[in-house]
């Protein structure tokens, strides 16, 4: 499967769109989400902005602990003729760090902000994709980076939710 995604990479504008979102991902996205919600918008938008800079910090903490772990080697390291698109941020593979947090603030922000889904749904699917693309990642990786993201973030967003006053 890897390699059938791999081979995506010789059409170059794939290539660009993979790089693009696997770089936003690195943190200028969330950046300027947080930005737009605290300066244009209300006391939910504020708290949005909470709950996915909470999710964030829970999802680092997280897999910063499971990587180092389990310690899985990234698959450009263990084949050959898969060479890695970009420098990986940190040594391991599972989970993916990017996917986790990718997934955290979708979903934090759609418990606060059920609008923002059809905006960072398909950014975070991306983002978990380029994962793979790039060779960073086995698709497990991403997968369970997904999945703990997700709950990770539905679930601090459902408590500022409760506990919120707006």
């Amino acid at each position: 499967m890897m390699q059938r995604v791999c081979d995506l990479r010789r059409f170059q504008p794939v290539t660009t769109l993979m790089r693009a979102a696997s770089r936003l991902g690195d943190g200028p996205l969330w950046y300027l989400t947080a930005v737009v919600l605290l300066t244009c918008g209300g006391a939910v938008e504020r708290w949005a902005a909470l709950a996915a800079g909470i999710s964030i910090a829970l999802c680092v903490a997280l897999f910063t602990l499971v990587k180092n772990r389990i310690g899985r080697p990234r698959p450009f390291e263990i084949w050959a003729d898969l060479p890695c698109q970009m420098l990986p941020p940190d040594r391991f593979s599972f989970p993916s760090g990017h996917t986790m947090t990718a997934f955290a603030v979708c979903g934090a922000l759609a418990v606060l902000l059920p609008g923002s889904l059809g905006i960072f749904l398909p950014m975070a699917i991306l983002i978990g994709f380029s994962r793979i693309f790039l060779g960073l990642h086995y698709p497990t990786d991403v997968l369970v980076g997904a999945l703990l993201g997700s709950t990770i973030g539905l679930a601090v967003g459902r408590l500022i939710l409760m506990y919120m006053v707006v």
